[in-house]
């Protein structure tokens, strides 16, 4: 970035998971280290804008924004860089600004919650073209959705019956929670419905069959 104050880059390469007979070897990717970022962060909320960067792919590199300022980026190694080192895969880079990660909020204290926390999950095909931060913002739009994240992409090499060309497969969980009740099924039931319209009507997105 060419700050004083910041970073050197950092690169991440290899399994993201110790191996194990119950769970197929994934090697780190992208939303690996972006959720590595988001907890480095945390609490404030990081977003992930599209960038452009001299070390990494074109086309997979994001800045890494706090309260609309750039303060670093991440992404896929620059391709000309992984062939000539004969990368069988592409590290992940990323690089923060060190002043804006240091700068820390002092933790509030917080009532335990009197009721549980629901968790339900969604597979929402969505066009490429939208990204993670917007579809996120749309989901969490409801004060009963208190918190919604992605554990998953799928997106096949061919089109398929339910995934057409220019489209991926999320998969999102969404935590619910009301502080003055016990949530019903009913309840539960609308809010998934009224999460899923919120994403058809603004990103055009659908539950995968």
């Amino acid at each position: 970035m060419g700050k004083k104050n910041s970073t050197s880059p950092s690169l991440v390469y290899g399994p993201a998971a110790a191996p194990q007979w119950a769970q197929a070897d994934k090697a780190v990717d992208f939303f690996d280290v972006k959720g590595d970022i988001e907890a480095l962060l945390a609490p404030r909320k990081a977003t992930f804008v599209a960038a452009e960067h001299p070390a990494m792919h074109p086309g997979r590199c994001a800045a890494v924004q706090l309260d609309g300022a750039t303060i670093g980026h991440i992404g896929e190694l620059h391709p000309k860089w992984r062939q000539g080192y004969e990368l069988p895969q592409a590290p992940v880079l990323f690089e923060l600004d060190l002043a804006a990660v240091q700068k820390r909020e002092l933790p509030a204290a917080q009532g335990v919650p009197r009721q549980q926390l629901i968790q339900r999950d969604l597979a929402l095909v969505v066009a490429d073209k939208v990204t993670h931060d917007a579809l996120m913002g749309t989901l969490r739009d409801d004060p009963l959705v208190r918190a919604a994240w992605l554990f998953d992409v799928y997106k096949p090499a061919q089109p398929t019956a339910d995934i057409a060309a220019g489209e991926r497969s999320l998969a999102v969980r969404l935590e619910l929670l009301d502080d003055s009740s016990t949530l019903t099924e009913e309840r539960i039931d609308a809010a998934v419905v009224s999460a899923v319209a919120r994403v058809q009507a603004a990103h055009g997105a659908r539950l995968r069959a």
